[in-house]
């Protein structure tokens, strides 16, 4: 064997042998982008059984939804009948009422009140107290909250229904329509 013959061999090997290396590593930047995409693959199916998990949990899952009861306080009897610096009597001799009764009246808080879905998923529940006065003629006035605040659109819903309730019949001393505070506590109850 000759030099010539020995180079040719030497180039001839070093070239299968970096056809070789350009193979193995062409071959595993081939898996690693198959492994890569299997990996991919792998989160995206994760991911998508992650999806199917939450919107199966969120179906089979109940909303929770709210109640909402209300009924007017009953007038104190110890309280003297007079006008406050308003001029609204706090007691009268004959108070005032909403057109449906009692009932009529839960009816409606019920049937236009909407519980906040910020309350809702905030998980706030309790009783807003509206205060109100109704006037002579019967109009509902001075339409505001008492007492701790719930916040989450609670005092503002029971404030716009009550302030929208029709006409009651007006409250009367000595037989004379008077214009008087009613207090109208608005329950608020989460349900599952």
């Amino acid at each position: 064997m000759n030099l010539n013959q020995l180079k040719t061999g030497i180039q001839g090997m070093a070239a299968v042998f970096g056809f070789s290396l350009f193979l193995t590593a062409c071959n595993n930047s081939d898996e690693s982008a198959n492994n890569s995409t299997t990996g991919d693959a792998t989160a995206d199916t994760m991911t998508a059984n992650t999806r199917t998990g939450a919107d199966t949990m969120t179906r089979t899952a109940k909303k929770r939804t709210g109640k909402i009861s209300a009924s007017t306080m009953k007038d104190d009897p110890s309280l003297k009948i007079a006008k406050d610096k308003m001029g609204i009597y706090t007691r009268t001799d004959v108070a005032p009422a909403y057109m449906g009764g009692q009932s009529g009246l839960e009816e409606y808080i019920v049937n236009n009140l909407e519980y906040p879905q910020d309350a809702i998923d905030n998980n706030v529940e309790g009783v807003v107290n509206v205060q109100f006065a109704v006037d002579e003629k019967g109009n509902i006035t001075n339409v505001s909250t008492v007492g701790n605040k719930l916040g989450h659109g609670l005092e503002e819903e029971a404030i716009k229904i009550v302030s929208a309730m029709p006409k009651w019949t007006p409250g009367q001393v000595k037989g004379k329509n008077v214009k008087t505070w009613r207090m109208l506590p608005i329950n608020y109850r989460l349900e599952s």
